[in-house]
């Protein structure tokens, strides 16, 4: 069955306006990016091409397009609203990116934001994940051999692949409360401090939420809902220039789900 464009984008335009105005709260200014880049070894996702012997990536995933075009030592926050490709599947997004500033206050910044953001939409279901990337890089630093293994189990959630690996037995039980741990603190100063300070009853530490993107550097955070089988949301620090960073984007097809309007 086609799509409905007009009512999907009436459904879009709905939750765009609401986020919008909650980012501009926030003094985040609007980045409009070109469709095509130039292929860039830091460039993520994106619709390949080849023209006059040159690469190109069409729509690529926004934080690593952002990136690649940072030329200075700035400090800026940004949101955008853009389709990304990642081949010929689209997806539309609505992120922001806090760059240069103390990571410790952008973390808090941005985790406060994207909670403000789903409030104003009437959206309270949720909860947010915070992981860890140092976590797991300290957890295999003996056993290099197997840390690709084990961020592969991570990244589909399935511990099987690391029971495979035959480690002994208590390397495979601390891996395996790692992979489960949940709760409010962990004992790492950084990111029980984050959740302290942010003090929300959603927000919770789970070293299992680890699906890095390559630029990400250590945080990862994941919203989801119970109502939606899938992330609404998911972002990260990074470094860019030398510069600290955290960005997060939305999945506009799971808000306007989670309000009561599915998308054909």
């Amino acid at each position: 069955m086609k799509k409905d464009l007009f009512t999907e984008s009436a459904r879009l335009a709905k939750v765009t306006k609401s986020l919008r105005e909650s980012f501009e709260k926030w003094n985040y200014n609007e980045v409009f990016l070109p469709s095509v880049e130039r292929y860039d070894h830091g460039l993520r996702k994106g619709l390949k091409m080849a023209t006059h012997d040159d690469y190109y990536l069409i729509k690529p995933d926004v934080t690593s397009q952002i990136a690649v075009n940072i030329k200075d030592d700035r400090s800026l926050r940004l949101f955008y609203i853009s389709e990304v490709l990642d081949g010929l599947s689209g997806e539309w997004q609505a992120g922001i990116e806090f760059i240069g500033g103390r990571r410790k206050d952008m973390e808090e910044e941005v985790l406060r934001i994207v909670m403000d953001s789903l409030d104003k939409l009437n959206i309270s279901d949720f909860f947010v994940d915070i992981g860890s990337l140092k976590a797991w890089k300290d957890a295999v630093r003996d056993i290099p051999e197997r840390e690709d293994a084990v961020f592969a189990a991570l990244r589909s959630r399935n511990f099987g692949i690391i029971e495979e690996l035959e480690l002994d037995e208590e390397r495979t039980e601390e891996l395996w409360n790692l992979f489960n741990f949940r709760g409010k603190e962990c004992g790492s100063p950084r990111i029980d401090d984050i959740v302290k300070e942010v003090d929300d009853d959603r927000i919770f530490i789970d070293f299992g939420t680890v699906r890095p993107l390559p630029y990400y550097d250590d945080m990862i955070v994941e919203v989801y809902s119970p109502d939606l089988g899938y992330p609404i949301g998911a972002g990260g620090d990074y470094v860019v220039n030398g510069l600290d960073a955290f960005g997060f984007a939305f999945k506009l097809k799971g808000l306007v789900e989670l309000q009561g309007d599915v998308i054909p």
